[in-house]
Protein backbone atom coordinates (compact mmCIF):
# COMPACT_ATOMS: atom_id res chain seq x y z
CA UNK A 1 0.00 0.00 0.00
CA UNK A 2 2.93 2.23 0.66
CA UNK A 3 4.79 1.46 -2.32
CA UNK A 4 1.48 2.34 -4.21
CA UNK A 5 0.45 5.82 -2.40
CA UNK A 6 4.52 6.71 -2.84
CA UNK A 7 4.00 6.36 -6.57
CA UNK A 8 0.82 8.16 -6.96
CA UNK A 9 2.66 10.80 -5.00
CA UNK A 10 5.79 10.59 -7.51
CA UNK A 11 3.53 10.43 -10.56
CA UNK A 12 1.51 13.86 -9.11
CA UNK A 13 4.85 15.41 -8.49
CA UNK A 14 6.16 14.87 -12.34
CA UNK A 15 3.01 16.32 -13.21
CA UNK A 16 3.38 19.08 -11.12
CA UNK A 17 6.83 20.14 -12.45
CA UNK A 18 6.07 19.44 -15.83
CA UNK A 19 2.82 22.04 -16.04
CA UNK A 20 5.14 24.32 -13.72
CA UNK A 21 7.56 24.30 -16.75
CA UNK A 22 4.93 24.68 -18.89
CA UNK A 23 3.51 27.69 -17.83
CA UNK A 24 7.11 29.05 -16.86
CA UNK A 25 7.79 28.89 -20.73
CA UNK A 26 4.64 30.54 -21.57
CA UNK A 27 4.27 32.70 -19.34
CA UNK A 28 7.89 34.14 -20.53
CA UNK A 29 6.59 34.47 -23.84
CA UNK A 30 5.55 38.10 -24.44
CA UNK A 31 3.45 39.64 -27.22
CA UNK A 32 3.15 43.48 -28.00
CA UNK A 33 1.10 45.27 -26.19
CA UNK A 34 0.50 47.85 -28.97
CA UNK A 35 2.39 48.67 -32.31
CA UNK A 36 2.62 51.81 -34.79
CA UNK A 37 2.44 51.24 -38.58
CA UNK A 38 4.04 53.34 -41.01
CA UNK A 39 4.84 53.71 -44.65
CA UNK A 40 8.15 52.86 -44.85
CA UNK A 41 10.76 50.74 -43.61
CA UNK A 42 11.74 51.41 -40.28
CA UNK A 43 15.81 52.11 -40.08
CA UNK A 44 16.11 53.83 -37.38
CA UNK A 45 14.28 56.22 -33.98
CA UNK A 46 15.46 57.79 -31.12
CA UNK A 47 13.14 58.21 -27.83
CA UNK A 48 12.77 61.65 -26.07
CA UNK A 49 10.02 61.81 -23.27
CA UNK A 50 7.05 60.51 -24.54
CA UNK A 51 7.70 61.23 -27.98
CA UNK A 52 9.02 58.74 -30.67
CA UNK A 53 11.22 60.04 -33.96
CA UNK A 54 11.18 57.20 -36.53
CA UNK A 55 13.23 57.51 -39.58
CA UNK A 56 12.40 55.67 -42.69
CA UNK A 57 13.78 54.57 -46.31
CA UNK A 58 11.07 56.55 -47.86
CA UNK A 59 12.73 59.49 -46.92
CA UNK A 60 10.45 60.42 -44.48
CA UNK A 61 10.11 60.80 -40.01
CA UNK A 62 7.61 60.01 -38.12
CA UNK A 63 6.72 61.86 -34.93
CA UNK A 64 4.81 59.79 -32.47
CA UNK A 65 3.32 59.84 -29.19
CA UNK A 66 4.63 56.86 -27.14
CA UNK A 67 0.91 57.51 -25.04
CA UNK A 68 -1.02 57.37 -27.65
CA UNK A 69 0.91 55.97 -30.28
CA UNK A 70 -0.51 57.99 -33.06
CA UNK A 71 1.52 60.50 -35.40
CA UNK A 72 1.76 63.63 -33.91
CA UNK A 73 3.67 65.22 -36.92
CA UNK A 74 6.17 64.30 -39.66
CA UNK A 75 9.37 65.50 -41.78
CA UNK A 76 9.74 64.72 -45.06
CA UNK A 77 12.93 65.12 -47.19
CA UNK A 78 13.13 65.73 -50.90
CA UNK A 79 13.52 62.75 -53.45
CA UNK A 80 16.89 62.04 -55.00
CA UNK A 81 18.42 60.84 -58.30
CA UNK A 82 20.01 57.59 -58.26
CA UNK A 83 22.91 56.30 -60.14
CA UNK A 84 20.41 55.69 -63.51
CA UNK A 85 18.61 59.10 -63.02
CA UNK A 86 15.20 57.54 -61.11
CA UNK A 87 13.76 59.57 -58.88
CA UNK A 88 13.88 57.83 -55.63
CA UNK A 89 13.18 59.07 -52.00
CA UNK A 90 15.98 59.53 -50.00
CA UNK A 91 16.46 57.11 -47.92
CA UNK A 92 17.49 57.84 -43.95
CA UNK A 93 20.30 56.11 -42.21
CA UNK A 94 20.45 57.62 -39.09
CA UNK A 95 18.81 60.12 -36.72
CA UNK A 96 19.75 62.25 -33.45
CA UNK A 97 18.88 64.66 -31.16
CA UNK A 98 20.30 66.37 -28.27
CA UNK A 99 18.59 65.97 -25.15
CA UNK A 100 15.88 69.44 -24.66
CA UNK A 101 17.28 71.11 -28.04
CA UNK A 102 14.55 71.43 -30.45
CA UNK A 103 16.28 70.27 -33.40
CA UNK A 104 17.08 67.05 -35.24
CA UNK A 105 20.54 66.02 -36.71
CA UNK A 106 19.87 64.09 -40.19
CA UNK A 107 21.71 61.29 -42.51
CA UNK A 108 20.20 60.98 -45.66
CA UNK A 109 20.95 59.46 -48.85
CA UNK A 110 22.12 61.60 -51.43
CA UNK A 111 23.17 61.91 -55.33
CA UNK A 112 25.57 59.44 -56.12
CA UNK A 113 25.79 57.28 -53.49
CA UNK A 114 27.32 59.99 -50.91
CA UNK A 115 25.29 61.68 -47.78
CA UNK A 116 23.88 64.35 -46.64
CA UNK A 117 23.72 65.44 -43.69
CA UNK A 118 20.92 67.90 -42.13
CA UNK A 119 19.87 70.22 -39.03
CA UNK A 120 15.87 69.87 -38.55
CA UNK A 121 15.37 73.11 -36.53
CA UNK A 122 11.98 75.34 -36.85
CA UNK A 123 10.51 73.32 -39.38
CA UNK A 124 13.21 73.77 -41.80
CA UNK A 125 16.11 71.65 -43.18
CA UNK A 126 19.38 73.12 -43.12
CA UNK A 127 22.02 71.13 -44.74
CA UNK A 128 25.11 71.20 -42.90
CA UNK A 129 26.96 68.31 -45.34
CA UNK A 130 26.40 68.18 -49.06
CA UNK A 131 26.93 64.73 -51.07
CA UNK A 132 27.42 66.45 -54.10
CA UNK A 133 30.01 68.70 -52.49
CA UNK A 134 31.97 66.95 -49.74
CA UNK A 135 31.42 63.39 -51.36
CA UNK A 136 31.52 61.41 -47.57
CA UNK A 137 29.78 58.17 -46.98
CA UNK A 138 28.40 59.10 -43.79
CA UNK A 139 26.52 56.30 -41.73
CA UNK A 140 25.73 57.91 -38.34
CA UNK A 141 26.03 61.07 -36.58
CA UNK A 142 25.41 61.68 -32.93
CA UNK A 143 25.63 65.34 -31.18
CA UNK A 144 28.16 65.64 -28.57
CA UNK A 145 26.88 68.52 -27.25
CA UNK A 146 24.33 71.44 -28.76
CA UNK A 147 27.83 72.59 -31.21
CA UNK A 148 29.60 69.35 -31.83
CA UNK A 149 28.66 66.08 -33.66
CA UNK A 150 30.48 63.20 -33.86
CA UNK A 151 30.36 61.52 -37.60
CA UNK A 152 31.39 57.69 -38.56
CA UNK A 153 31.78 57.10 -42.12
CA UNK A 154 31.55 53.79 -44.35
CA UNK A 155 35.66 53.78 -44.39
CA UNK A 156 35.62 53.81 -40.88
CA UNK A 157 36.73 57.31 -40.05
CA UNK A 158 35.52 59.30 -37.06
CA UNK A 159 34.88 63.05 -37.47
CA UNK A 160 34.66 65.38 -34.30
CA UNK A 161 32.73 68.63 -35.84
CA UNK A 162 32.22 71.93 -34.51
CA UNK A 163 29.80 74.50 -35.44
CA UNK A 164 28.62 72.51 -38.56
CA UNK A 165 31.70 73.23 -40.13
CA UNK A 166 35.15 73.19 -38.47
CA UNK A 167 36.34 69.82 -38.25
CA UNK A 168 38.27 69.18 -34.72
CA UNK A 169 40.13 65.58 -36.17
CA UNK A 170 39.14 63.14 -38.75
CA UNK A 171 41.00 59.51 -37.37
CA UNK A 172 40.64 56.16 -39.45
CA UNK A 173 40.28 53.81 -37.14
CA UNK A 174 40.90 50.74 -39.09
CA UNK A 175 40.71 49.35 -42.46
CA UNK A 176 37.81 47.03 -41.82
CA UNK A 177 34.15 48.98 -43.05
CA UNK A 178 32.34 50.55 -40.32
CA UNK A 179 28.83 49.46 -38.39
CA UNK A 180 28.28 51.15 -35.77
CA UNK A 181 28.71 53.52 -32.48
CA UNK A 182 27.16 54.48 -29.11
CA UNK A 183 28.23 56.85 -26.85
CA UNK A 184 27.71 56.32 -23.06
CA UNK A 185 25.59 58.98 -21.08
CA UNK A 186 27.83 61.79 -20.29
CA UNK A 187 28.76 62.01 -24.19
CA UNK A 188 32.67 61.81 -23.02
CA UNK A 189 33.34 58.06 -24.67
CA UNK A 190 32.13 56.10 -27.41
CA UNK A 191 32.14 52.42 -28.56
CA UNK A 192 32.50 51.59 -32.13
CA UNK A 193 32.90 48.62 -34.18
CA UNK A 194 33.29 47.14 -37.46
CA UNK A 195 33.35 44.20 -40.13
CA UNK A 196 36.59 43.07 -37.95
CA UNK A 197 34.60 41.69 -34.72
CA UNK A 198 36.53 44.34 -32.62
CA UNK A 199 34.99 46.64 -30.60
CA UNK A 200 36.72 50.15 -29.53
CA UNK A 201 36.42 52.51 -27.04
CA UNK A 202 37.12 55.94 -27.90
CA UNK A 203 37.50 58.91 -25.90
CA UNK A 204 35.84 61.67 -27.81
CA UNK A 205 37.59 65.05 -26.96
CA UNK A 206 40.70 63.80 -28.74
CA UNK A 207 39.85 60.74 -30.49
CA UNK A 208 41.76 57.96 -29.14
CA UNK A 209 41.48 54.37 -28.83
CA UNK A 210 40.76 53.81 -24.77
CA UNK A 211 40.47 50.02 -25.32
CA UNK A 212 39.82 46.95 -27.31
CA UNK A 213 37.60 44.48 -26.76
CA UNK A 214 37.94 40.84 -28.73
CA UNK A 215 37.70 37.70 -29.09
CA UNK A 216 34.16 37.17 -28.63
CA UNK A 217 33.35 38.06 -31.94
CA UNK A 218 35.24 36.53 -34.89
CA UNK A 219 33.22 38.27 -37.82
CA UNK A 220 31.23 41.69 -38.33
CA UNK A 221 29.73 43.18 -35.66
CA UNK A 222 26.27 44.66 -36.99
CA UNK A 223 25.46 46.94 -34.00
CA UNK A 224 26.18 48.12 -30.42
CA UNK A 225 24.40 49.35 -27.64
CA UNK A 226 26.79 50.71 -24.51
CA UNK A 227 24.55 51.28 -20.68
CA UNK A 228 25.97 52.25 -17.49
CA UNK A 229 29.12 50.37 -18.48
CA UNK A 230 27.84 47.70 -20.18
CA UNK A 231 28.61 46.74 -23.76
CA UNK A 232 27.43 44.38 -25.49
CA UNK A 233 27.14 43.76 -29.25
CA UNK A 234 25.54 41.90 -32.23
CA UNK A 235 27.73 39.97 -34.32
CA UNK A 236 27.44 38.15 -37.77
CA UNK A 237 28.68 34.52 -36.25
CA UNK A 238 25.37 34.23 -34.19
CA UNK A 239 26.94 35.59 -30.96
CA UNK A 240 25.77 38.34 -28.81
CA UNK A 241 29.31 39.83 -27.01
CA UNK A 242 28.86 41.23 -24.10
CA UNK A 243 31.73 43.34 -22.08
CA UNK A 244 31.87 45.45 -19.19
CA UNK A 245 34.10 48.25 -20.05
CA UNK A 246 36.37 48.13 -17.21
CA UNK A 247 37.01 44.13 -18.70
CA UNK A 248 38.56 43.65 -21.68
CA UNK A 249 37.32 39.38 -21.45
CA UNK A 250 33.54 39.45 -21.59
CA UNK A 251 31.72 37.14 -22.77
CA UNK A 252 29.24 35.53 -25.63
CA UNK A 253 26.10 33.84 -26.17
CA UNK A 254 25.08 32.04 -28.89
CA UNK A 255 22.72 31.96 -31.02
CA UNK A 256 20.83 30.22 -33.57
CA UNK A 257 20.39 33.17 -35.96
CA UNK A 258 22.56 36.07 -37.12
CA UNK A 259 22.42 38.59 -34.84
CA UNK A 260 21.28 41.80 -36.23
CA UNK A 261 20.26 43.81 -33.17
CA UNK A 262 21.31 43.96 -29.33
CA UNK A 263 19.83 46.53 -26.43
CA UNK A 264 20.46 47.51 -23.07
CA UNK A 265 18.26 48.58 -19.83
CA UNK A 266 19.44 52.07 -18.50
CA UNK A 267 20.86 50.21 -15.71
CA UNK A 268 22.88 47.49 -18.49
CA UNK A 269 21.51 44.57 -16.13
CA UNK A 270 19.47 43.82 -18.57
CA UNK A 271 20.59 42.64 -22.71
CA UNK A 272 18.30 41.82 -25.84
CA UNK A 273 18.68 40.58 -29.34
CA UNK A 274 17.18 39.38 -31.94
CA UNK A 275 17.34 35.65 -31.67
CA UNK A 276 15.98 33.74 -34.34
CA UNK A 277 14.86 33.02 -37.86
CA UNK A 278 11.27 34.45 -36.94
CA UNK A 279 12.47 37.78 -35.14
CA UNK A 280 12.16 36.75 -31.72
CA UNK A 281 13.81 39.17 -28.74
CA UNK A 282 15.36 37.28 -26.04
CA UNK A 283 15.61 39.32 -23.13
CA UNK A 284 18.50 38.45 -20.73
CA UNK A 285 19.97 38.60 -17.57
CA UNK A 286 23.76 40.33 -17.89
CA UNK A 287 25.17 38.63 -14.66
CA UNK A 288 24.01 35.01 -15.02
CA UNK A 289 23.50 34.81 -18.63
CA UNK A 290 19.82 33.76 -18.29
CA UNK A 291 16.99 34.13 -20.85
CA UNK A 292 14.22 36.18 -18.79
CA UNK A 293 11.62 36.59 -21.79
CA UNK A 294 11.10 35.86 -25.44
CA UNK A 295 9.37 38.74 -27.28
CA UNK A 296 7.17 37.02 -30.26
CA UNK A 297 5.63 39.25 -33.09
CA UNK A 298 8.32 41.00 -35.22
CA UNK A 299 7.41 40.21 -38.78
CA UNK A 300 11.22 41.13 -40.47
CA UNK A 301 14.81 41.64 -39.66
CA UNK A 302 15.29 43.71 -36.83
CA UNK A 303 16.84 47.15 -37.50
CA UNK A 304 16.41 48.73 -33.52
CA UNK A 305 15.80 47.52 -30.30
CA UNK A 306 15.66 50.23 -27.37
CA UNK A 307 14.63 49.64 -23.67
CA UNK A 308 12.39 52.48 -22.79
CA UNK A 309 13.05 51.87 -19.19
CA UNK A 310 13.78 48.52 -16.92
CA UNK A 311 10.42 47.13 -18.01
CA UNK A 312 9.35 48.54 -21.66
CA UNK A 313 10.98 48.09 -24.83
CA UNK A 314 10.44 49.32 -27.90
CA UNK A 315 11.72 47.51 -31.79
CA UNK A 316 11.77 48.25 -35.04
CA UNK A 317 12.35 46.28 -38.34
CA UNK A 318 12.70 46.49 -42.09
CA UNK A 319 8.82 47.03 -43.01
CA UNK A 320 6.53 49.57 -41.27
CA UNK A 321 6.02 47.91 -37.66
CA UNK A 322 6.94 49.24 -34.52
CA UNK A 323 6.42 47.25 -31.65
CA UNK A 324 5.77 48.22 -27.84
CA UNK A 325 7.05 45.87 -25.18
CA UNK A 326 6.20 45.34 -21.40
CA UNK A 327 7.90 42.60 -19.82
CA UNK A 328 6.28 42.65 -16.25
Amino acid sequence: MKKKIKQIVKKYVITFVFCLFIFQTYSNEKEPIASYKSKGSVIDFIVEKDILYAATDHGFIDIISIKTKKQIDKISLKTIKDFTGKIIPAKIFSIDKFENIDELLIVSQGENGFRDVFIYKDKKLLKIIDSKKDKLFIKKAKYINKNTMLLGLVSNEIILLINNKTIVYQKQISTSTFSDLKLNKDKTEAVLTDESGIIRLLKISNGDIIKEYKGNNVDNVYQLDYKAGTIIGAGQDRRVAVYKDIDEKGYYIESEFIIYSVGLSPDGKLGAYAATIDNDIFVFDIQSRKKNFTLKGQKSTLTKIFFLNNNELISSSEDPLILFWKLN
